[in-house]
């Protein structure tokens, strides 16, 4: 986690705000929870990768949308490099799709729970009414949160006996960057200093990290897929 705010004083002051606020009011992670109460199934495997499909998409035009709409030199080779990200972890979570048994007709709208649908949900209104400065302490607290998680979820499924494809541990592993978090954090001193509300940056980036929370637990309740597979054969259990 990038924490050098000697040239992003304000930038700084936001994330201590953030850090404060998940203290105080912590956004729990029950996929974790349910992990190290030892009752999480391969339902809650699949589920994960189900949620995960739901927000490609939606990040890529968000972050290009934002991109267009304050086309300055930072926010433009931050969100590029997010897209270029994104855009390059489509072929590994295809492989993962195949490797737990769905494919896109299932993932079309599983898991119904609503809130896996959240973050997509969150880059549609950041593509309309977000600033660059909102997006980008958004996905700054995203990584900061989503990737030390994603490190924990890792190594409780190692020791949890349950049969996770190589596949799945190989997308789930590492992608956290020093340099994208600090790219992140220049667009926000950038504009909490040109006037843009630190208090409504703030505000975006919680929302975000909820947003999270709500895709951790859907990944975590998901029940087994009941669409069937073009073929016409149920959809395969793990």
């Amino acid at each position: 986690m990038f924490t050098d705010f000697t040239k992003l004083p304000r930038a700084g002051e936001a994330v201590t705000e953030l850090i404060r606020m998940s203290r105080d009011e912590p956004v729990p992670n029950r996929y974790i929870d349910r992990l190290q109460a030892g009752e999480l199934t391969m339902d809650g495997v699949m589920g994960l990768v189900g949620v995960t499909h739901k927000c490609h998409p939606a990040e890529i035009t968000g972050f290009a949308s934002v991109m267009a709409r304050f086309p300055t030199r930072s926010n433009t080779e931050f969100l590029a490099n997010m897209i270029h990200l994104i855009n390059r972890a489509g072929p590994k979570l295809d492989r993962v799709i195949a490797a737990v048994g769905l494919d896109e007709q299932i993932l079309a709208h599983w898991p119904q729970d609503p809130r896996a649908w959240e973050v997509a949900s969150f880059w549609g209104r950041m593509a309309l009414l977000g600033t660059a400065a909102q997006a980008a302490l958004a996905l700054y607290w995203d990584m900061a949160n989503y990737f030390p998680d994603s490190d924990r979820m890792l190594d409780l499924l190692a020791v949890s006996g349950l049969p996770v494809p190589a596949e799945f541990t190989w997308y789930y592993s590492g992608g956290q960057s020093d340099e994208l978090e600090r790219q992140a954090l220049l667009v926000v001193e950038e504009g909490i200093a040109a006037g843009e509300s630190a208090d409504d940056t703030v505000f975006a980036a919680r929302q975000m990290q909820e947003a999270i929370g709500g895709y951790w637990e859907a990944a975590a309740r998901s029940r087994p897929p009941t669409v069937r597979p073009p073929s016409g054969r149920p959809a395969r259990g793990i």
